[in-house]
């Protein structure tokens, strides 16, 4: 197989590309670094069938700025060429060392760089679109209103509420396209998916790329890092000081966007879009009390730890704005602790900080 895909990406690339490694990536790709003459090269390849992921990510990467360079590609065989971003550390990297500076200094330089990528994205939301035909629009809150009725009917046995159905249709209008606040965003800016590189952090794996608020986005700098299992107990103020370097760093491109209380209220039904979500696509690996969501060989939490995780969280943190929510979030939590107890237990902190406890 790497040899035909080193023959498919001399072909797009008008030159011999050889040698190749495989990369870590996901079982939806093949990722291989390869030698071109001067230097090197990322290859990615998508098999049949994938043909939606591979468009989102072609464009993705034309659109966004803190990106690989796409230096060729070949729609026909869903096979794209990108710059070799080199062997720095990623963000989950950093947050799972050992250096506390590193990680703190890390992060927060990792989402100025999101919010800028994201800002910059503004005028090429349109391109996008039409670089995607057909494909649906992603709507987080579609998938919410799904971890809403996992919640009410298969794990606490409870009727539809309407104060909840309320406020989800106000969680659902950050789904409304609006060229005031949509970007282009990578959706899965996950600390495993940025490295840091001599030029500052880069963004991979754009294979969910989509348009949506950018409330979105800053969610994964409130909660922290919405949908992903790189989740542990961040240490205090982390995530307060993320937002606000988010929000600083966002500001010269969307200036009406981050105005407050309007800024505060949309990042804060983001996140409680993402908790639910999240509750319906881990809910039954929780069920099941599988005991890792990250990959092997690195510390993550179970599924039971990180929905636990979050269902506190926003039972706190949408108290004021999304009361209804935060209740069942509540609930959620309480029935966590007498059903899984133990294996719902805090996952801990951080392993850079682990020492600051």
């Amino acid at each position: 197989m790497t040899d035909d895909i080193l023959l498919l990406a001399s072909a797009a690339l008008g030159g011999p590309v050889s040698d190749a490694r495989p990369l870590d990536g996901s079982e939806r790709s093949v990722v291989l670094r390869a030698h071109v003459p001067g230097g090197t090269v990322v290859v990615k390849k998508y098999p049949d069938g994938t043909s939606a992921a591979f468009a989102r990510e072609a464009a993705g990467l034309s659109a966004l700025a803190h990106t690989p360079e796409l230096l060729a590609l070949d729609r026909d065989h869903g096979l794209l060429v990108m710059s070799d971003l080199g062997t720095g550390p990623t963000l989950a990297e950093l947050l799972l060392g050992d250096d506390p500076e590193a990680a703190w200094e890390g992060a927060l330089s990792w989402v100025a760089a999101l919010a800028d990528a994201l800002g910059r994205s503004r005028g090429a939301t349109s391109v996008f679109v039409a670089a995607l035909g057909d494909l649906p629009a992603d709507e987080p809150s579609a998938a919410a209103r799904v971890g809403v009725r996992r919640l009410l009917d298969d794990v606490l046995g409870l009727p539809a509420d309407r104060e909840i159905d309320t406020e989800i249709d106000v969680i659902a209008t950050l789904d409304h396209r609006d060229p005031a606040s949509d970007v282009v965003s990578p959706t899965d800016t996950c600390p495993d998916n940025a490295v840091r590189t001599p030029d500052g952090w880069r963004f991979l794996d754009l294979e969910g790329a989509t348009v949506h608020h950018v409330a979105y986005d800053a969610a994964y700098a409130a909660m922290p890092f919405s949908t992903c299992w790189c989740v542990f107990d961040p240490p205090p103020g982390f995530t307060d000081r993320l937002l606000d370097r988010f929000t600083t760093a966002l500001a010269p491109h969307l200036p009406d966007v981050v105005r407050e209380p309007g800024w505060t209220l949309a990042v804060d039904r983001a996140c409680a879009s993402w908790i639910l979500a999240m509750t319906g696509w881990l809910i039954d690996g929780a069920d099941e009390d599988r005991p890792r969501v990250g990959p092997p060989g690195v510390p993550s939490p179970s599924y039971r730890q990180l929905l636990t995780t979050r269902w506190r969280w926003g039972a706190v943190r949408l108290r004021s704005t999304l009361p209804a929510v935060a209740g069942l979030l509540a609930a959620a939590a309480a029935w966590a602790d007498d059903e899984w107890g133990s294996s719902a237990a805090p996952v801990g902190p951080y392993r850079a900080f682990a020492r600051d406890e």
